[in-house]
């Protein structure tokens, strides 16, 4: 066993670069994971692209907490989201982070308005342009992507995302009425009250989304008299959802960075299914604020005032009633013909003569007219337009995958024999800590058990844990039940969390100014084993108003965190960026490792291949370097050692102790240990660094396995000592096909040796399918030390040759401790890839079970470092100084 920091006989590619990996999800696989074209389980970690692509560019930037005035807002066919997730000049810095973050698997939002908003059939070919320039992008730094039709519910005009405004229309209703009669919250017009936490999802259970999913997907069921140009309006819209859809896909089929389309972000039944138009169920919709119940709102839409129920903060229940409000004094109404309610022409409800609401068929949307039994939503509804919609997609291309997700909090549907054959189905559901999410806190000393308490339980208790542990606990046993019972009843296929996270912004935004995000780590330090993409990675986030729409605050990244606070100046911020020096301040303690004028890249020169993602400097660095060498020279002839030592600080409080990548702290005896990699960005002007803006990266970046030989049983990583334990197992059997034809091929041959393969790649696709490829990543694995060359303590320099570029003599790395229970493996510090491949051809009788089956074992673990301390010990010591310094310097 060996490693080999040049990596010789390493795969060319990065254990994290999917550029010539086809990911596959067969209906036998190795679930919960996927598969590649050698038969390994394919293990993808990635991030949602991103929140702001719910909000077009032009002809506003709309952002939910501002109000563009009606006149804009309501102009739903004249907008463009070119330029949604961020402008194709960014997208290189971008890829590049995602890229060293190890998070590279992307589900890229393209929400139904943004491909047609202008019309039914009409289609943004320029934003389409844009998504295939930016995929190509990503293509080049080895990123896959499957593309979510993104909904919030439904529409960005009744408060969330997703379908175009005409859709509204087309059903008969009139958007500009919606906030006045209480059809939906939207955002942008409640900015002068205080908007609460979370606020959005009770537009669930508003007339506006309720009716238009309804409409959606059970058109024909539940409103058969209802059509658009002689189609039923549930046909027309869900024609229309998958042509555009169907459309995209057509543009997309050569983009080899697209693996496939998700169906639908978190769908809703609407009123399908509700048991009692005149009450909502608590433990399914979220009561906040005013909330009438399904008549009411019919009666509010028909032009009625009326008095419904409003709710506040409760515990232990999340929400009380508070008492009543009347809505719609002004009685307008929610219908482009004044006051024609679809379920009224439906006979669901009336008008009385004394002007109220009465229902007349209370259990209308509980079952089929058709066949008078109950309805069953996922059955009936939604796995039939599943179904139409992967035929569709995969009409294009018949090795795009298809994700499925459930309703949110709720059990996945049923899948039939049939439909458990399908190759390239993914389940795809999600998972939050609704208590987090709603109040946007986390203590640790108690969380609660949502999926039980969302099921009906009545043991609250029961349904409460206490401590860290028992949060670790409630999380680890939640993420298990999605995955069991997905498995149950969706089969063995791949299953990946489509979007779990953490609100930044919890305990009153604290992390913000202290760059602390130890609780936000412990919150995320949970899902080892499963395939993720995180919500969510916002190019547009910043520290005031979070990913700008609805008050949510989940980015791991935030490039503008610098924003007008009370105590900052504004002005100075602007200078800072404009390039006006900063104030400085000097200290014996802390010194620059690498000045930042010596940061600067011949952007010409970079790539996507020849980017080196961990290394402290790039190899084009050379000349800047002696420029910067030879300009800090003359500095020190000027006679200012405590210029060359000053280090400059901007005007503001860090985020996190990730934006100062460019100190190190130094021990008694010189040594120094840089807080992180200090390589610039590919691409970027601005020299910025990877970690630059990043939030809760303890936790978010992590190794783990990407391509596995075998089944994986264990995935493991300590935040506390970063060991890293991974385990998989293969079974034995001389006689499998594989094998066979691995002996006959290689015959005697060790493992390494050069065999002919009559100019095939034969050998080495034998070869792959028994290779292991792990992601380590360089922001836990990499120490470097910097041999500081001594001063003279009357700090003059007759030579001038003494200065801060010299801090920088030596830098070697240090080698992590890597054990195996078997066959051999080679680290690239580099390309931060470990492979690791074992030799099938002969039987390790020591890690043999029952029944033929090989555990195979892998551990990574960091050095004793300075002081004989572990590699934890001083990374908290710096994390510790980081954090420590600035609270000192700035009062905190």
């Amino acid at each position: 066993m060996s490693c080999s920091t040049n990596g010789d006989k390493l795969p060319s590619q990065k254990a994290h670069d999917w550029r010539h990996t086809r990911i596959a999800a067969p209906h036998h696989t190795v679930a919960p994971f996927f598969a590649d074209e050698f038969g390994r389980a394919v293990h993808v970690r990635g991030v949602n692209l991103c929140g702001q692509s719910k909000l077009p560019t032009r002809p506003v930037s709309v952002s939910t907490h501002l109000a563009p005035g009606p006149a804009a807002f309501f102009n739903h066919r004249d907008v463009s989201f070119v330029g949604r997730p961020f402008p194709l000049a960014d997208a290189t810095e971008h890829f590049a982070r995602l890229r060293s973050w190890g998070l590279t698997f992307v589900r890229l939002l393209v929400t139904w308005e943004a491909l047609e908003h202008d019309g039914p059939g009409i289609y943004d070919e320029e934003f389409i342009d844009y998504l295939v320039a930016i995929l190509d992008v990503a293509e080049r730094y080895g990123i896959k992507c499957f593309i979510d039709p993104h909904q919030d519910t439904w529409s960005r005009f009744s408060g969330g995302s997703g379908a175009p405004g005409w859709t509204f229309e087309v059903a008969g209703m009139d958007v500009t009425a919606f906030q006045s009669v209480g059809a939906a919250h939207v955002h942008n017009f409640n900015e002068s009250v205080t908007n609460p936490h979370m606020f959005w999802p009770t537009n669930y259970a508003k007339l506006a989304c309720a009716t238009m999913f309804t409409l959606f997907f059970g058109g024909l069921i539940f409103a058969p008299s209802t059509k658009y140009k002689n189609t039923n309006i549930g046909t027309f819209l869900q024609d229309a959802y998958i042509a555009c859809y169907t459309h995209l896909a057509m543009r997309l089929r050569h983009c080899r960075a697209v693996v496939g389309f998700e169906f639908m972000n978190e769908p809703h039944y609407g009123y399908i299914g509700l048991m009692n138009v005149e009450r909502f169920d608590p433990m399914v919709f979220f009561h906040f604020g005013s909330f009438p119940s399904a008549l009411q709102s019919f009666a509010l839409g028909a032009g009625l005032a009326v008095d419904v129920d409003y709710y506040v903060k409760s515990w232990p229940v999340p929400t009380r009633r508070g008492g009543s409000r009347i809505l719609n004094a002004e009685k307008r109404s929610a219908w482009l013909n004044y006051g024609d309610c679809i379920w009224k022409r439906h006979g669901v409800w009336e008008i009385t003569e004394t002007g109220t609401a009465r229902i007349l068929k209370p259990n209308y949307f509980t079952v089929h007219p058709d066949t008078q039994k109950p309805i069953d939503f996922y059955q009936d509804c939604y796995m039939p337009l599943v179904r139409r919609y992967k035929a569709a997609i995969q009409s294009v291309r018949s090795d795009f995958l298809v994700f499925v997700e459930p309703i949110p909090n709720e059990d996945p549907p049923v899948f039939s024999i049939i439909d458990r054959e399908e190759q390239n189905y993914v389940y795809a559901p999600h998972w939050y800590d609704l208590k987090a999410l709603m109040t946007k806190n986390f203590d640790e000393r108690i969380t609660f058990d949502v999926q039980a308490l969302s099921k009906g339980t009545k043991n609250v208790l029961g349904s409460m844990y206490f401590g860290l542990s028992g949060a670790e606990k409630n999380y680890t046993g939640q993420i298990k039940n999605i995955v069991a019972s997905g498995r149950n009843v969706v089969g063995d296929r791949p299953i990946l969390m489509g979007e779990c996270g953490i609100p930044m912004d919890i305990n009153e935004k604290k992390a913000f100014e202290t760059g602390d995000y130890r609780t936000h780590n412990k919150f995320l330090d949970t899902a080892n084993m499963l395939n993720f993409t995180l919500w969510n990675y916002n190019p547009g986030n910043d520290n005031t108003h979070g990913d700008h729409w609805n008050g949510e605050d989940f980015s791991i990244f935030s490039p503008n965190p610098y924003v007008p606070a009370a105590r900052n100046s504004v002005v100075s911020l602007r200078q800072s960026r404009a390039g006006t020096p900063s104030p400085t301040r000097t200290t014996k303690n802390l010194k620059p490792t690498l000045p930042l004028s010596k940061l600067s890249i011949d952007l010409n020169a970079a790539s996507a291949d020849n980017f080196d993602e961990s290394s402290d400097r790039t190899n084009t660095n050379n000349g800047n370097l002696d420029d910067t060498k030879n300009k800090n020279n003359n500095d020190s002839n000027s006679g200012s050692r405590e210029t060359e030592r000053a280090v400059h600080y901007p005007d503001h409080v860090p985020s996190s102790p990730f934006e100062i990548t460019s100190l190190s702290f130094s021990d008694k005896n010189h040594h120094h240990l840089s807080l992180s990699a200090v390589s610039p960005l590919e691409g970027d002007p601005a020299h910025r660094h990877h970690h630059d803006g990043g939030r809760a990266l303890d936790a978010v970046v992590r190794p783990y396995a990407a391509k596995i030989a075998g089944v994986p049983v264990c995935s493991k990583f300590s935040l506390v000592n970063l060991v890293y334990t991974m385990e998989f197992t293969t079974v034995y059997d001389p006689d499998s096909p594989a094998l066979v034809d691995l002996i006959s091929t290689l015959g005697k041959y060790a493992w390494n040796d050069n065999v002919e393969n009559d100019g095939n790649d034969h050998i080495g696709s034998l070869r792959l399918r028994y290779i292991t490829e792990v992601f380590i990543p360089s922001f836990h694995y990499k120490f470097d030390y910097e041999e500081e060359e001594k001063v003279e303590e009357d700090g003059d320099d007759s030579n001038g040759s003494s200065n801060g570029s010299d801090l920088l003599q030596q830098r070697s790395p240090f080698e992590i401790k890597v054990e195996v229970s078997d066959g051999e493996w080679k680290y690239n510090q580099e390309q931060q890839t470990l492979v690791w491949h074992y030799d099938p051809r002969f039987r390790n009788d020591k890690n043999i079970c029952r029944g033929g089956i090989v555990r195979h074992r892998l551990t990574i673990s960091p050095p004793p470092l300075l002081g004989g301390k572990t590699a934890e010990e001083n990374r908290g010591g710096i994390w510790g100084a980081v954090v420590g310094f600035f609270a000192e310097m700035y009062g905190l």
